[in-house]
């Protein structure tokens, strides 16, 4: 009887260990799975009438919290949970990828003799500063709508001095909760907050 209760005992070792082998593999299998990525547009030459100037800008990187300091796609199923959308990611970090849709739409629009990323170029004549405060998809009861906030200032970088400062909100609607309807959503809230950044650039004297 002992016999068959130690076989009983063994095998049952080997279920246990042939069960976690089978789940650390499924892990890792996961883990290694690529995520799919994606990239927004920046506004082409053209879309917004300016001024030019031989002044340069430069565009700092934004500030944001710990959510948007990443490169996965935030999704908030509630005001206050934030999750990621499966399986999906930006080509750089939210802050990084807003930063560079900044610089590639305001060198497009000519505004400026040079645009570039803080700490890539000379020194500049004006500094764009950028809080970004919102850039998730939330869920609704029958729809994902996309939001971006941000609030901007234009500093002048020889004394500090704010030139101009502006709050923008942009929102999207998602017709399906898809990976690709969702990010076709967020190309149409940038690209409507990016018009808007432009056109206040525009309107901004400039010294």
């Amino acid at each position: 009887m002992a016999f068959f209760v130690t076989l009983r005992s063994t095998a049952l070792g080997l279920s246990l260990l042939a069960m976690a082998g089978c789940s650390a593999i499924s892990s890792i299998q996961t883990a290694s799975k690529p995520l799919d990525t994606f990239e927004l547009s920046p506004l082409p030459a053209g879309t917004v009438s300016a001024r030019q100037s031989r002044r340069y800008l430069e565009v700092a990187m934004p500030s944001a919290t710990g959510a948007f300091a990443s490169d996965r796609i935030v999704v908030k199923p509630t005001p206050l949970k934030i999750e990621s959308l499966p399986d999906a990611r930006w080509i750089n970090d939210a802050t990084e990828h807003v930063q560079l849709l900044l610089v590639r739409s305001l060198a497009n629009s000519g505004r400026f003799a040079l645009v570039t990323a803080a700490g890539s170029g000379p020194s500049p004549d004006y500094v764009l500063m950028t809080d970004l405060r919102a850039f998730q998809a939330e869920v609704g009861p029958e729809s994902v709508t996309i939001v971006i906030r941000s609030t901007m200032s234009l500093l002048s970088d020889s004394d500090g001095r704010v030139v101009s400062s502006r709050s923008f909100d942009s929102s999207a609607t998602a017709p399906d909760t898809s990976r690709e309807m969702v990010v076709a959503a967020f190309d149409a809230a940038m690209t409507a907050h990016l018009t808007e950044v432009l056109d206040w650039i525009a309107k901004t004297p400039l010294r």
